[in-house]
């Protein structure tokens, strides 16, 4: 009897102690943690949000570089964490779904690990080609010039799973050619080598190859996108140029460990939601070569299920494989 009398105490405290939790909640700063080094979109993007989100909430939020083995270090420290809503993982699609396939070790199953509690952005690549080096004015004619060379193109990835690499293997699959890859540790030298002919093309970010589009240094042939960019309207979508296969947009969204009480995880989702409407917001991605992606709070669940077997099935297409 005196044990009955312990349980219902304890689930009576329970039930109590998390709408309090939620209603106190945040009663201190809050840790933006990216798992990447600062400088890239993950970081620009972190950065961009964390103000008016702290605004929106009544606290501060620290924004963290937490780099190693493509994310999967911040990754799992923000999973060994407390799940109390202090601590959120800015994520990339990459990580999402590509890292499962290439780090099976690691164990990492996003879908039941994290809870998504809202998406920042997305960030297009552009296919771009030097000129001069490889002078063709359309992506059908890069096509053919890959299907004609006998030793075929190159194209620089930053390492397997890369968006530089799923885009450049799918473009293989895609048009029936071939083509060499070429791993760098960044967009800084690729891009170096593309404009010195070493390379045929890269799928680079948009915020690292517009000012070398703009200049000329660089032509861009495609962007995967699913509209034109202001930035550069005359450049035409993949889908446009004659792939739509390759209409595959790479995101970045805020994550919490699986467990985070529900009411702090929709305060969060509410929030978030404000921030990447906000005329304000959108403008800076804009300017960035980025663009903000407002997923529906109440969708988001259903948006990452979508889009993670979209781009688990795209690095399944290609072969990828474990390191």
């Amino acid at each position: 009897m005196a044990l009955k009398k312990i349980l219902a105490a304890c689930l009576a405290a329970a039930s109590l102690s998390a709408p309090a939790y939620a209603d106190n909640w945040p009663s201190k700063p809050i840790t933006l943690l990216v798992p990447f080094s600062a400088g890239g979109p993950t970081d620009f993007i972190a950065r961009l949000v964390a103000d008016p989100l702290a605004r929106e909430l009544g606290q501060q939020v620290i924004v963290q570089n937490k780099p190693g083995a493509s994310g999967n270090v911040g990754y799992q420290s923000v999973l060994n964490g407390p799940a109390d809503g202090y601590t959120l993982m800015h994520n990339t699609v990459g990580m999402q779904a590509v890292n499962p396939l290439m780090y099976p070790s690691a164990k990492m199953h996003p879908l039941k690990d994290f809870v998504p509690v809202g998406t920042t952005g997305a960030m297009p690549n552009l296919l771009v080609v030097n000129p001069e080096r490889t002078p063709v004015a359309t992506l059908g004619e890069l096509v053919e010039r890959g299907r004609g060379t006998a030793n075929g193109l190159s194209y620089a990835t930053f390492g397997p799973g890369s968006s530089p690499h799923v885009y450049g293997a799918l473009l293989q699959k895609l048009a029936k050619f071939q083509a060499v890859g070429v791993a760098y540790k960044g967009s800084a030298n690729a891009v170096t080598d593309v404009i010195g002919g070493q390379i045929d093309f890269l799928f680079d970010s948009m915020s690292t190859s517009i000012g070398q589009v703009q200049a000329g240094r660089l032509k861009a042939l495609a962007i995967t996108a699913g509209e034109r960019s202001p930035l550069l309207p005359e450049v035409p979508t993949l889908k446009e140029a004659g792939y739509p296969g390759l209409d595959l947009k790479f995101w970045f969204s805020l994550q919490v460990p699986a467990g985070t009480p529900p009411e702090v995880v929709q305060k969060l989702r509410t929030a978030i939601a404000k921030v990447v409407a906000s005329d304000a917001y959108r403008k800076a991605m804009q300017e960035r070569g980025a663009e903000a992606l407002q997923v529906a709070p109440a969708e988001l669940d259903a948006f990452f299920k979508r889009e993670t077997a979209q781009w688990t099935e795209a690095a399944n297409a290609i072969g990828l494989k474990a390191e």
